[in-house]
């Protein structure tokens, strides 16, 4: 038992008089000045070390590089390549000045490159997750152009059954507060509708595309729980919804004359 532990002593003695042989830089190291949109990183580990660009949501990969240490200095040397980039401690016992920075395109050789306590990063992980997360970007993206895709799909086809409802509505202002607001539909152009405000149609209170089905029982507008049922009236010139908590509805406008006409959609909305 007694060598065991001297052996073990000489282990321990041998490695802390390995270590203080050369420095440990091991850590990330971070440059960035006001005319870059990334900063670059400096990712040491052991023996080996990386180089990359972080934007933020996203890195980028510049290279890897091996590492040693000589005289206190940081030395890393690009692996396929002849690159050297030098090194060495800050005053501060923590940041790092770089010697050449040139070497890696940079106006000037000397610059501090600040000590980031996230580092070490393990960049193999974190290209890993970013190609997954860009996968399910690329998915969703795809999900959407086919939701659209089969959207318009079904608008297409239930455009035709519009013939009836064809005309610019104007929504029937019960209280003061509403605002303007127009639906136009046709088989061509289906269904938007426009908000604007009462005391000025210049500005602008919203826009939409609603879906829309034609059923036996009159035209649907809307997705989901928000979907409602409108019906004509025997003349078709008034659109009544027949599920809306509130009394909502449409009056269609002369054909003959402009909804642009500030006197006449307002004529047509009402003032409750």
């Amino acid at each position: 038992m007694r060598t065991f532990f001297k052996v073990m002593a000489v282990g321990v003695a041998g490695a802390f008089l390995a270590a203080c042989g050369g420095e440990d830089f091991t850590g990330a190291y971070r440059f960035k000045d006001s005319n870059m949109n990334a900063a670059m990183v400096l990712n040491v580990h052991g023996d080996d070390a990386e180089l990359f660009v972080d934007f933020g949501n996203r890195i980028k990969p510049y290279g890897k590089l091996k590492v040693s240490v000589n005289d206190g200095k940081l030395l890393l040397d690009e692996v396929n390549g002849t690159t050297r980039l030098a090194m060495r401690r800050n005053v501060d016992e923590r940041n790092l000045d770089c010697l050449n920075c040139k070497v890696l395109g940079m106006k000037k050789d000397e610059y501090v490159w600040t000590y980031d306590p996230k580092g070490p990063y393990d960049v193999a992980q974190m290209l890993k997750e970013q190609d997954r997360k860009n996968e399910e970007a690329m998915n969703a993206e795809l999900e959407k152009i086919q939701q659209k895709a089969l959207e318009k799909g079904r608008r297409d086809a239930q455009a035709p059954k519009l013939t009836p409802y064809e005309g610019d509505w104007v929504y029937q202002r019960t209280t003061k507060t509403d605002p303007l607001t127009i639906m136009s539909i046709w088989r061509k152009t289906q269904i938007k509708n426009w908000s604007f405000k009462f005391e000025n149609l210049d500005y602008r209170l919203g826009q939409e595309i609603p879906s829309f089905e034609v059923t036996d029982a009159g035209l649907k507008i809307g997705d989901g729980p928000k979907a409602h049922l409108y019906t004509l009236s025997a003349d078709r010139t008034i659109l009544t919804c027949m599920d809306c908590s509130n009394l909502e509805r449409w009056a269609k406008a002369d054909p003959k004359k402009d909804l642009s006409d500030r006197h006449y959609a307002r004529q047509m909305a009402g003032n409750p």
